[in-house]
């Protein structure tokens, strides 16, 4: 399986290390659309090369801190389906005939038509049709000002095997791994802010599931410390491939994806 993981920099939006960072709507608004476009510009060089499944950082249209904003973030989270970036992600993969597993937060009516917000990753087939929906179970204290938790783990078919789905957080607890395992993942997609390859580690020994991580690099620092750039991990622990510490970037490699008893080879079915 060839896999594309991509490593956007954040910018001034994410101002974590200011503990009385505020930002005016309108420069947020400004700066996550910068962030989208970033993320794009990288996305779209994967087109033509043949990948099986490309993955994005953790939240695309990150559009800052309640606390940093002073108001409700509500107003800059897309509403889905209605958005335009739910369509143009739609179109990515399609354009690169490729999986795509895309963090975004994203505001959805429930079935009682109350209106809630969440960190999710939206999963498109080759054809750019949607297929699955995951909400991030375990939320950090910030994310709780604005974003609801999700509830239940999202394991798909896909032409490379089973998929399991978790985004950041969730590595740092065994539940959602291990969930996506007991419904026959082969392997995971996991975009995140904070890859932590210790924890990662835990997971894949407890699981034996290969691991496809999209990280994103700081806006004030390197990825350094407890954290690794994007890395993709086979069953055993083995880095396959890792991007850089200080710089966006696409990170194409290849995965054998070993599940059911079955080797996929990546070709497209």
């Amino acid at each position: 399986m060839k896999v594309a993981m991509i490593q956007t920099k954040q910018n001034d939006l994410y101002s974590f290390h200011k503990p009385d960072f505020t930002i005016s709507h309108d420069h947020a608004l400004a700066l996550q659309e910068e962030m989208v476009e970033q993320c794009f510009t990288l996305a779209k060089k994967a087109i033509g090369q043949g990948c099986d499944l490309l993955v994005t950082t953790e939240a695309i249209n990150f559009c800052g801190q309640k606390s940093a904003l002073g108001d409700s973030c509500e107003d800059l989270i897309p509403l889905y389906p209605g958005n335009v970036l739910f369509s143009e992600l739609s179109c990515l993969a399609k354009d690169a005939r490729s999986w795509l597993v895309a963090g975004v937060y994203n505001k959805r009516y429930d079935k009682s038509g109350n209106l809630f917000c969440y960190n999710s990753a939206f999963v498109y087939d080759r054809d750019g049709n949607l297929k699955a929906i995951y909400d991030k179970i375990h939320l950090t204290e910030s994310e709780k000002e604005c974003l609801i938790t999700g509830k239940n783990p999202v394991v798909i078919d896909t032409d490379m095997g089973r998929m399991g789905l978790a985004i950041c957080y969730d590595m740092q607890f065994e539940d959602v791994c291990m969930e996506c395992k007991k419904e026959g993942a082969d392997f995971m997609a996991v975009p995140t802010w904070g890859w932590e390859h210790g924890y990662g580690m835990k997971r894949i020994q407890e699981t034996g599931l290969e691991m496809v991580l999209a990280m994103a690099v700081p806006f004030w620092m390197p990825i350094e410390g407890l954290r690794s750039p994007s890395e993709l991990i086979d069953g055993t622990g083995r880095v396959l491939a890792a991007a850089g510490c200080t710089q966006p970037e696409l990170l194409i490699g290849e995965l054998p994806i070993r599940g059911k008893g079955e080797v996929y080879d990546g070709e497209n079915n």
